[in-house]
């Protein structure tokens, strides 16, 4: 036996809203709302003047949102609770790095005892990988070799003492920091390896 599956489809207790999105069942409820709100208006406009009006306005509105609010549908469960997915926290690591990394390009300039223990072994690291990845070249076990290569041209000679793993730590906290035009050449030719 069958049976016309329209027949057990759940009811709507609720405005039904039509495919194109248009609330068209609900027309003549709208309607005679409409007109009681005009009318409710207009009178207490008579009656009570324009703060009249207004109040019955008010509280015409007050009641239609309670209404819909009790019409409308509503979700079965309470929507997920937004969550903090890894890439969220990746991001948050990344963006203190990079303003760490900034407060160090800062302060090493300003300061040879702040390059030496902030700026120096950022350097002294990419060095290090760029050696070994494109140069087949261990920094701390081979020094002479990877000085040879980091300053390949004279003018690069001076580059050697900002990156040197065997440099020492500085006597005096006032002295300048590295120069912003040899930190520039430095990551240059820290881009060139």
């Amino acid at each position: 036996m069958s049976y016309p599956t329209d027949q057990y489809q759940p009811r709507r207790q609720h405005l039904d809203v039509d495919g194109d999105g248009q609330w068209r069942s609900a027309v003549p409820e709208v309607a005679v709302a409409g007109i009681a709100l005009v009318s409710g208006s207009v009178a207490a406009y008579v009656l009570a003047g324009l703060p009249g009006a207004v109040l019955v306005v008010v509280i015409f509105s007050a009641l239609a949102l309670v209404v819909l609010s009790v019409l409308l549908p509503r979700a079965s469960e309470p929507p997920p609770a937004p969550g903090l997915t890894n890439s969220g926290r990746e991001a948050n690591i990344e963006a203190r790095s990079y303003w760490r990394l900034q407060i160090d390009l800062r302060e090493g300039t300003g300061s040879v005892f702040a390059y030496q223990f902030s700026l120096a072994p950022h350097l002294e690291h990419l060095l290090a990988a760029r050696l070994s990845q494109r140069h087949g070249i261990n920094l701390y076990t081979h020094p002479e070799e990877a000085r040879r290569v980091l300053c390949a041209s004279p003018r690069d000679q001076d580059l050697w003492a900002w990156v040197d793993p065997a440099r020492q730590t500085p006597d005096s906290n006032t002295a300048a920091g590295i120069p912003p035009r040899t930190l520039a050449r430095l990551v240059g030719r820290l881009e060139q390896l």
